[in-house]
């Protein structure tokens, strides 16, 4: 249940309410029930560190495929990007909920 509500980018508290509201702007509150998802100042840091785990997973196959066809090395750099300038949305968004359901999981809110 949890890992759906994640793919569908929801609430880690109730699952069921939107934490963005555009491509970069994440809701303050749930609309559904109303927790604050930014607990404290610099909440988000620790996304940072998710967002660069994502980005090495994107990074190393492509490094690995473009090792193995042999191409030339500037072709690492365009290669690699171009698609994390097409992902960042994806890398921004799912840094940020991986980060909020682990911080659910590990230190849950009590129940409204």
């Amino acid at each position: 249940m949890r890992l759906v509500a994640l793919l569908k980018q929801r609430c880690p508290h109730c699952l069921q309410g939107k934490v963005f509201r555009s491509t970069w702007q994440m809701n303050e509150t749930c609309p559904v029930c109303h927790i604050k998802f930014e607990r404290e100042t610099g909440y988000f840091m620790m996304s940072v560190f998710i967002g660069y785990t994502i980005g090495a997973a994107i990074a190393l196959p492509i490094c690995l495929i473009l090792y193995l066809l042999g191409a030339p090395f500037a072709w690492y750099f365009v290669c690699t990007i171009g698609a994390f300038l097409l992902l960042l949305p994806l890398i921004f968004r799912y840094a940020r909920l991986i980060w909020l359901h682990i911080d659910e999981v590990l230190d849950p809110r009590p129940k409204t």
